[in-house]
Formats: structure tokens, C-alpha cells, sequence
């Protein structure tokens, strides 16, 4: 699996994240790679799964034939990058974060990984490398 060419794209579990699973479909299709999706949720959301749109974004995900994994703990950021990790992604997508500062999920994927290309699609579904952030 570590040889294969990846790309992640990481969601919330809200509606609006299918124009962020479309954006890395088009990315993944135009650099002949595979996409994968993930979200990882607050462990005490484990109960709420029918409030959220997680299921709508599996049909989404399903449509274009991608795997969506959903993983449940307290440390998003860090069960985030343990899976970039382990799954030798080669190219991120992600939503536009309110601010870049310590904590918020791009900032530390970025410090974690600074030489991997995060492409980040905002709320209208603009598309721009992180290095123009």
C-alpha cells in the first residue's frame, strides 16, 4: 500500500465537504492517483452519527468510488497525522481553516508535513495551494 500515489482529502462532517471530495476528484483523476477521505470526529460525537451529514458524504464518496474512513478520539489533529503517516499521502485537500496558528488542523498537518502540496478549497470552492495562503 505505501507505494501506491495518494490523496487525501479531509472532511468534517458537514454537507458542504462533498465540494471538498469533488475537488480532490478532479485532482486525483488529473494526476492519475487514487483518492481517499478522511474525517475524524470528536469522540463525543460518537452518539450524534445520525445529526451529522457523515453519511451523505459516504454516498458522495461512493459515487466516485473512493474509501471514506471515520475515526473516532480526542486528539484530531494527532489521529490525523498518524494516518498521513502510515498512508504515505502525497497530496492533501482541505477546507479553508478560520486562521493559521498552532492548533488548528492545517497549520499542524503543515508542521508535521511541510513539504507535502496542501491544495485548500474555500467556502465559494476556490481552489489554492497552501504555500498562497
Amino acid at each position: 500500500m505505501g507505494l501506491e500515489k495518494l490523496i487525501l482529502v479531509c472532511v468534517t462532517d458537514q454537507k458542504n465537504c462533498a465540494r471538498l471530495i469533488k475537488a480532490g476528484d478532479t485532482l486525483a483523476k488529473s494526476l492519475a492517483m487514487k483518492m481517499k477521505i478522511l474525517s475524524v470526529q470528536p469522540s463525543k460525537e460518537v452518539q450524534k452519527l445520525e445529526d451529522t451529514y457523515l453519511e451523505y458524504l459516504f454516498n458522495v464518496c461512493k459515487s466516485m468510488n473512493a474509501e471514506m474512513k471515520v475515526y473516532w478520539g480526542e486528539d484530531v489533529n494527532r489521529i490525523a497525522i498518524d494516518y498521513i503517516r502510515h498512508e504515505c499521502i502525497r497530496q492533501l485537500v482541505v477546507g479553508e481553516p478560520e486562521k493559521m496558528e498552532p492548533g488548528n488542523f492545517v497549520y499542524e498537518v503543515h508542521q508535521a508535513f511541510p513539504d507535502l502540496p496542501i491544495l485548500v478549497v474555500d467556502r465559494l470552492n476556490n481552489h489554492r495551494n497552501l504555500s498562497s495562503f
